[in-house]
Parts: C-alpha cells; structure tokens; sequence
C-alpha cells in the first residue's frame, strides 16, 4: 500500500432490533417465541425472611 491510498473503514452492518421491539413497518420481529411458564415455589422464602427477623431480634437482645 502506497501513502497516497487512504484506508476506508466501513461502519458494521445494523444490528436486528430486540425480540418483540416493533419496527417502521409494523411488524415485530420475534426470535423463536417462548412460551412463559411460571410455577408456585412456595412460601420457603417467608419463612426464610421470618428466621432471619427473629435471628437478628434475638441477637439484638442478647448485645
């Protein structure tokens, strides 16, 4: 390459907008749809936040 050449560095090409993201055109653009699925975990953290509470009160009392 000679020092009379200029480099021309391109831009990268426009990325695809976000799954669901609506466009100009109207459409949204969905990457393989999941559906949502949710399930009940129980009432393991609550009782998890109570101990904790009373942990904390009694160490509290104890100092």
């Amino acid at each position: 390459m000679s020092q009379n050449q200029a480099t021309v560095a391109y831009p990268p090409p426009p990325a695809p907008p976000p799954a669901g993201y609506p466009t100009k055109d109207g459409e949204t653009h969905l990457q393989n749809p999941v559906p949502v699925e949710t399930k009940s975990r129980g009432d393991g953290f609550w009782k998890g936040c109570l101990g904790a509470l009373c942990c904390c009160c009694a160490l509290d009392a104890c100092f």
